[in-house]
């Protein structure tokens, strides 16, 4: 029962992390978008600095909220600790997740209040640390119909710049997946199932041609941004 227990565990524990992803897609939320926070950061329209004052207000009560989840998960390793991990190592791991999160949490505080003062028409300093944030990290990746809206009317260079970093961020990712699919498919050479290694070999292809096809696409919004109105 114990190790059934644990998977139980670390079941809870991922579904934890990938929260914060998940309540970003809710309807209604003050949490923007990647490519809107991209956008936005670069304007000093009062109203673009209030939008992005409550989408990280917010974010920091989620990052909040995961450290409290997590405190709770410390507790639960301690209380319940298995052979495979001892009470200690668990607990120490959802801990420094939990001062992470706070860590993070106080950064969104500083940025919202930063953009909040910037919308107020004050002179203001983003605060140290806050760059990840303004580049999109902890935003939502835009639906495939924001996707589609924003490509559509992308007109300024911060439109065209926005989505430069998008597709950007995006043939990253098509060349990381292409090489763990030829990191499984040279694993899977020599074994008794080494045909497995020829849908790697596939898959390693499509990805390296999602990641061109993403890469052409950002250097395109990179020179129109140069032209844009």
């Amino acid at each position: 029962m114990r190790p059934i227990h644990f998977r139980s565990l670390a079941f809870a524990l991922a579904v934890v992390v990938a929260l914060p992803a998940l309540a970003m897609a809710q309807t209604g939320s003050p949490i923007l978008n990647a490519l809107e926070v991209r956008k936005l950061v670069t304007s000093a329209d009062p109203a673009d600095n209030a939008r992005l004052s409550a989408h990280f207000a917010a974010l920091a009560d989620q990052y909040d909220r995961e450290a409290t989840r997590h405190d709770a998960m410390a507790q639960v390793f301690i209380a319940a600790p298995t052979r495979r991990t001892p009470a200690n190592t668990a607990a120490d791991h959802c801990k420094r997740l939990a001062t992470l999160n706070r860590q993070s949490a106080e950064t969104l505080r500083e940025l919202a209040a930063y953009h909040e003062k910037r919308a107020a028409g004050a002179v203001a300093a983003a605060p140290k640390g806050g760059a990840r944030f303004q580049a999109g990290a902890g935003a939502s990746e835009p639906s495939d119909d924001e996707l589609k809206a924003i490509a559509a009317r992308a007109s300024t260079p911060a439109d065209h710049h926005a989505l430069e970093e998008y597709f950007q961020t995006a043939a990253k990712r098509y060349r990381d997946t292409a090489n763990e699919h030829a990191a499984m498919a040279q694993a899977y050479r020599g074994t008794r199932i080494a045909q497995a290694a020829v849908h790697c070999d596939r898959l390693v292809s499509l990805s390296k041609d999602e990641a061109k096809e993403a890469t052409a696409a950002a250097e395109m919004h990179k020179g129109l941004a140069t032209v844009g109105k």
